[in-house]
């Protein structure tokens, strides 16, 4: 299996702040992140200009869509979901998806 990693771009929802994301990124994390074994990593990361990126590494290919199909159905994704501006979002775009040719330890 080849690792894929998503970088998933996050754009507030207004009257959201920085701790709302965080809060639910947590109980995203605990509640649907941590059931699933095709994750293999994720990270949150915040841009200069307020912008922010959740950056998911899967097992593979297939863990990815089956983790993407389980999201739509969860109350606890939805919620994380409800802290972002999903306006330009389109679910029929692909995803930014890149696979893994190297992987280090620190």
């Amino acid at each position: 299996m080849t690792p894929i990693t998503v970088l998933a771009p996050i754009k507030l929802a207004p009257n959201k702040s920085e701790t709302d994301l965080l809060a639910a990124s947590a109980k995203f994390q605990s509640d649907f992140v941590a059931n699933e074994p095709g994750v293999l990593r994720r990270e949150l990361v915040r841009a200069e200009d307020g912008t922010y990126l959740d950056i998911v590494q899967f097992r593979s290919e297939a863990d990815m869509a089956d983790v993407m199909e389980k999201e739509m159905q969860s109350p606890v994704c939805a919620e994380f979901f409800s802290v972002m501006d999903l306006t330009d979002f389109d679910p029929d775009a692909p995803m930014d998806t890149y696979v893994s040719l190297e992987t280090h330890a620190a």
